[in-house]
């Protein structure tokens, strides 16, 4: 990223408070303690603190400059050629700024939203793309109104494809990364509970989640998962070229689905008949609607078949979505740990039941943001693990609780637990060996990798 002062004020409109116009900005960043020497420092005002008490540190940092509120005065100790730029708000400012560099590159961007799989999809979406493809992808959880601005300003000259995620967990959030990132390729994975608490019910999920389609409108392509109806509903309304995807239909279609260990074998046709095995490397049939909506991306922008196989075969899957790990006893764990909302709960479960039938545990925590219907999402969960057949259920919280009753009601033992060392302590009693597999779930404020850390060990944790 190359910028001088002036280009950073005319892409967010700001006023130039100290510093040269032609003052260089090599990069930016969001915490002080990680500016390097030419950054323009971006301080966020939350309820906590106020990122403009950190100006003076990101400049002794060697920062060029920085984003400044309008509405506060400059701290008069910041040296004089120190740039700082005016700006009524400095996340529109950042998002501002994103947008007119995305504008300099001629490239396919593709925007990757849904209620559950989409950092599996865009892992797998990379990993096919980059078979023929220079490719910059969304790292982490970097998929929000301030991660997706900071990935585009990765963006270099060399790139070819963008593959973004974007999360969201209300109406418009949507539309306003869309108008940064300006995807051309939009991908949905599903519509589910997740936001339900927020967003009030699964229509105006759907709707939220329906934003990229609009977007991208008619000169716009997708790829929709063909075996949820809410898609097939939002797909019929969509005025661009639509490829659906799926094992009950779709333009790319799978057609078989083998288990071997801890990875996934299947056979997909595609829209001119071609047919071929691919390999996946995460178990379960979630993780290959996830891969076959990353084989749709790959036939849009031209891929051979073998370039896919490779490319799917060697993806590199992001911590906490669906990574098996092993620990020194041989005992798998299943590091779903990330988040939770009722679907994909229900996807980790049958995965579970896949891998180990009754020698299995699954260890959820609370499920968040669920609303009034937070009790019985709970409870039904539980049932559906009894339906599964594993071996036994542990919860970690008040909410999960519910998980157990509704297990126990459906006739599967199931132990509650306050926190994470109680559920661990239980996990220990239970002598696990290389027979057993342990899902470990729960939503993000649960903080379930603290388990996954633990169970894994120092001698563990490799894939």
């Amino acid at each position: 990223m190359k910028f001088k002062a002036s280009d950073v004020i005319e892409a967010c409109r700001g006023r130039l408070l100290q510093g040269s116009p032609g003052q260089p900005v090599s990069g930016v960043a969001i915490d002080s303690r990680e500016v390097k020497p030419g950054d323009l420092f971006v301080p966020f005002t939350g309820e906590r603190t106020d990122g403009h008490l950190f100006i003076k540190q990101a400049a002794e940092q060697g920062a060029s400059g920085a984003f400044h509120k309008l509405d506060r005065e400059p701290d008069p100790a910041l040296p004089e050629d120190f740039l700082l730029i005016g700006v009524e708000d400095t996340l529109d400012a950042l998002q501002q700024l994103a947008a007119f560099y995305r504008r300099r590159f001629e490239l396919p961007v593709v925007g990757i939203t849904g209620s559950s799989g989409k950092t599996t999809t865009k892992d797998f979406i990379d990993g096919v793309l980059s078979a023929k493809f220079k490719v910059l992808k969304t790292t982490g959880n970097l998929n929000n109104e301030i991660g997706l601005p900071l990935t585009i300003l990765q963006l270099e000259k060399d790139h070819q494809v963008a593959v973004l995620e974007m999360g969201m967990s209300a109406g418009g959030e949507i539309k306003t990364l869309c108008e940064i990132a300006d995807p051309s390729i939009g991908v949905l994975t599903n519509i589910g509970e997740a936001h339900i608490e927020l967003l009030g019910s699964i229509e105006a999920i759907a709707e939220a989640k329906g934003e990229l389609l609009d977007y991208l409108g008619s000169g716009g392509v997708a790829a929709l998962n063909g075996d949820d109806p809410r898609l097939l509903s939002l797909g019929k309304r969509f005025p661009g070229k639509a490829f659906y995807y799926g094992f009950n239909q779709g333009d790319i279609k799978g057609l078989q689905l083998s288990q071997r260990g801890e990875k996934s074998f299947f056979r997909a046709r595609f829209p001119n008949n071609k047919e071929e095995w691919f390999e996946s490397p995460l178990p379960g049939r979630e993780s290959v609607s996830n891969a076959l909506a990353a084989l749709t991306v790959g036939y849009i922008l031209e891929l051979s078949l073998p370039e896919m196989q490779e490319g799917l075969k060697s993806s590199q899957s992001t911590a906490g979505r669906f990574q098996v790990l092993h620990n020194r006893h041989g005992t798998g764990i299943i590091d779903d740990s990330y988040n939770a909302n009722p679907s994909s709960v229900r996807a980790a479960l049958r995965l579970l039941s896949e891998l180990g039938g009754e020698k299995t545990v699954a260890v959820l925590g609370d499920m968040l943001e669920l609303g009034p219907g937070s009790r019985e999402a709970h409870l039904s969960c539980g049932r559906y693990a009894a339906e599964c057949g594993i071996g036994c259920l542990v919860t970690v919280g008040e909410l999960a609780s519910g998980f157990a009753e509704g297990a126990r009601d459906a006739g599967l033992k199931a132990y509650t637990c306050e926190d994470h060392n109680q559920a661990l302590d239980l996990l220990a009693r239970m002598s696990l060996d290389e027979n057993w597999f342990v899902l470990v779930k729960g939503s993000r404020g649960m903080k379930m990798e603290v388990i996954v850390r633990a169970l894994a060990g120092e001698e563990g944790g490799e894939k």
